[in-house]
């Protein structure tokens, strides 16, 4: 066990380092855009763009869109943007993603303070007040507007991306961002470089306090002493598919597939795991919430031996993704705390989503391996079965404790 601890933190670093490289590689180009933008914002620069944008936006301007963009330019004021802030940080918190909420607070607090201190070092005038249709105060390079709403946008993608509501969220949020970009220069309180430069340092600053937090995580990672083993066993999650459960491939809600039918020894291991352990059947059911699954379980006889069902329908996202298994360990948990990860297991057959997924989330993973295949990346599962029924000696071996004898049956 030790060995594949070692495995583990060896193979921990080149992979956390290669997720980084993107990122990394944002922020560059993030910070090298802004250095361009605050070129052409020079007083020494002719402002022949700005200048031509102004001039054409002003000439265009209609009834309808100046009304438009003056009720919406106000959701990016500081007040609006900071009771959004608190409201996400509180759901985040509510839900015990509280890396998220501190991510969120973090960059909703740079944001601002960055804004200002750029303001006072480049001093760069507002448009002229004659082709305005606010007034407004204070410098203007880099729009604190445009930087704070893109900001608060970009974060909220960071933070739905591991869920199946990324692609709604980044729509939603590029649309947010985008049209209070638009706004500023549209009423003529902002030159069209300094809403680029807002959006650019938004991006930046996203990027870099994503990339601190991860490196931070993983160095965290690496040094802490790995105990794992030594922790009972509470919870056991179970995948469905080819786990428990055959793969019928049905389509729709499990409870009305024309088939569904339990692996051999299913019945017998949940029997024996069910005098020790909790058992929560943990599945990337998009179609079928906990009701149908236990419907479906209830057909071959095993609604009885799980105590609850964690589907990717309820939660909203799958596995692998870190939020799927947090919810699983809030619906383990009791008095609305989630169990802790390290007294829980995942057993399934995927090595992506039951053994990989699982350890990042600080699970303990049992891989049913029935064909003997080997990994090359390094990595190791916490244990290894070829069958359901090996698994109550591989769970006693987890946690240090006596297998669970099979019952006597009468007679």
């Amino acid at each position: 066990m030790q060995a594949a601890d070692g495995r583990r933190q060896r193979a921990a670093g080149p992979r956390s380092q290669r997720r980084l490289l993107a990122p990394a590689a944002v922020l560059a180009l993030s910070l090298l855009g802004f250095f361009a933008l605050a070129l052409l914002a020079h007083p020494s620069v002719p402002d022949g763009l700005d200048a031509r944008v102004n001039a054409f936006v002003a000439a265009h301007r209609t009834a309808t869109l100046t009304a438009f963009f003056r009720g919406y330019t106000g959701l990016g004021q500081w007040l609006v943007l900071t009771i959004a802030t608190v409201a996400v940080i509180a759901a985040l918190a509510w839900r015990a993603r509280r890396r998220e909420a501190a991510f969120l607070l973090v960059v909703m607090s740079v944001s601002p303070l960055l804004n200002l201190a750029l303001k006072q070092l480049f001093e760069r005038a507002r448009p002229p007040i004659e082709s305005a249709v606010l007034s407004a105060s204070g410098y203007a390079f880099p729009s604190g507007h445009a930087m704070s709403s893109a900001t608060f946008a970009l974060a909220l993608v960071v933070i739905a991306w591991p869920t199946r509501w990324r692609w709604p969220a980044a729509g939603l949020a590029a649309t947010f961002a985008l049209l209070m970009g638009l706004s500023r220069f549209y009423l003529g309180v902002h030159w069209l470089t300094d809403v680029l430069a807002g959006w650019v340092l938004a991006l930046a600053v996203v990027t870099a306090t994503h990339l601190i937090m991860e490196s931070v995580a993983a160095r965290r990672s690496r040094s802490a002493p790995q105990r794992r083993p030594a922790e009972p066993v509470e919870v056991v999650f179970v995948d469905w598919g080819n786990t428990l459960m055959v793969d019928c491939g049905g389509e729709g809600p499990m409870a009305a597939w024309p088939e569904v039918r339990a692996v051999d020894g299913a019945q017998d291991a949940l029997r024996r795991l069910r005098l020790r352990y909790r058992l929560l059947v943990a599945t990337n059911a998009d179609d079928s919430g906990e009701r149908d699954v236990l419907a479906a379980l209830s057909r071959v006889g095993l609604d009885g031996f799980v105590d609850g069902v964690v589907s990717s329908r309820d939660v909203g996202a799958r596995k692998p993704d870190a939020l799927f298994f947090r919810a699983a360990l809030l619906r383990a948990g009791r008095a609305g705390l989630p169990l802790a990860p390290a007294r829980a297991v995942m057993v399934g057959d995927s090595w992506p989503n039951d053994v990989v997924g699982a350890q990042a989330a600080g699970l303990r993973a049992v891989w049913l391996n029935p064909s003997g295949a080997r990994r090359a990346d390094g990595t190791a599962p916490d244990a290894e079965i070829r069958a359901l029924a090996d698994l109550p000696q591989a769970l006693a071996g987890l946690s240090g404790a006596a297998p669970v004898a099979p019952p006597r049956r009468a007679g």
